[in-house]
């Protein structure tokens, strides 16, 4: 007897709504997910979806822009406004993401969020896109990560150690607001064993970046993940492993190695990864 098809999975998390942490997960015949968003903030600003059916997955994080009125209501609205178009597109591609950064943008009635989405087919094409700051890493079956998407922040690789930490919460372009939105996207395809993490500021601004003479060298995370991610392959272990050690570093202070750093924020985290089965 053929195998029964699983059922779709559909779960949006809406910071609006946030009491304290709410997790998700499934399994279809191509890939395993797992995705987790927790408050850390009075009101929390991250959201985040998942979906999955027979022929594709798609996910997403969202995280309000801080310090800003309607932080949590933006991201949950551009979520759900997402959600509710992707899920009626069979096929990843430009035009598809581009549909639902749009209608997410006009969903929002107060405040900016940023966005990072993945759409995948059950062949493992997939299309990863994002407006702001919050990453997208992906893992191969070696378990080399690396970063996808350049972030859109106001400081980069080769600023001095004190501008970068100081303003590092400036990003350059959000959904919701006036200024002309930045979208950074790349194609692919995520063979047999190959993951994607999806991650809000909360975790990567949580991660060591490399610094030499004054200056930050690599600020993508890559390393400090592979480390605390080790050889750990399903998505609801990786998900506990970084927020488990995302905890431990937010309560915790300012650390100064040889060569690296880390300036701990306290931050709302969301968090999804996805494998390929």
């Amino acid at each position: 007897m053929p195998k029964p098809t699983p059922a779709p999975v559909e779960k949006l998390i809406r910071g609006s709504e946030l009491k304290g942490r709410m997790d998700a997960e499934g399994k279809s015949s191509f890939c395993e997910f797992y995705a987790a968003v927790k408050k850390g903030h009075p009101e929390c600003g991250d959201s985040a979806f998942v979906y999955s059916d027979k022929d594709m997955f798609i996910a997403a994080v969202l995280d309000g822009v801080s310090g800003e009125p309607g932080a949590s209501f933006a991201s949950s609205d551009a979520a759900r406004a997402m959600l509710q178009h992707l899920k009626t597109v069979k096929t990843p591609g430009e035009s598809a993401i581009k549909g639902a950064l749009t209608k997410a943008h006009l969903a929002i009635r107060i405040g900016s969020t940023t966005s990072t989405i993945f759409h995948m087919s059950k062949d493992g094409r997939f299309v990863v896109a994002s407006i702001g700051d919050s990453p997208a890493y992906g893992i191969d079956t070696d378990g080399k990560i690396s970063l996808e998407l350049n972030p859109s922040r106001a400081v980069k690789d080769g600023d001095s150690i004190l501008k970068y930490f100081y303003y590092r919460n400036l990003v350059t372009s959000v959904l919701g607001s006036q200024t002309e939105l930045e979208v950074c996207m790349r194609a692919g395809t995520l063979k047999k064993g190959q993951a994607v993490i999806l991650a809000s500021d909360g975790i990567s601004d949580n991660l060591f970046v490399h610094v030499k003479e004054g200056y930050v060298t690599d600020s993508s995370g890559t390393k400090d993940l592979a480390g605390i991610i080790g050889k750990l392959c399903s998505p609801r272990a990786i998900v506990e492993k970084i927020l488990e050690t995302v905890g431990k570093r937010i309560s915790g202070g300012k650390v100064e190695e040889p060569g690296r750093m880390l300036v701990p924020k306290e931050d709302d985290v969301a968090v999804i990864a996805v494998r390929r089965i």
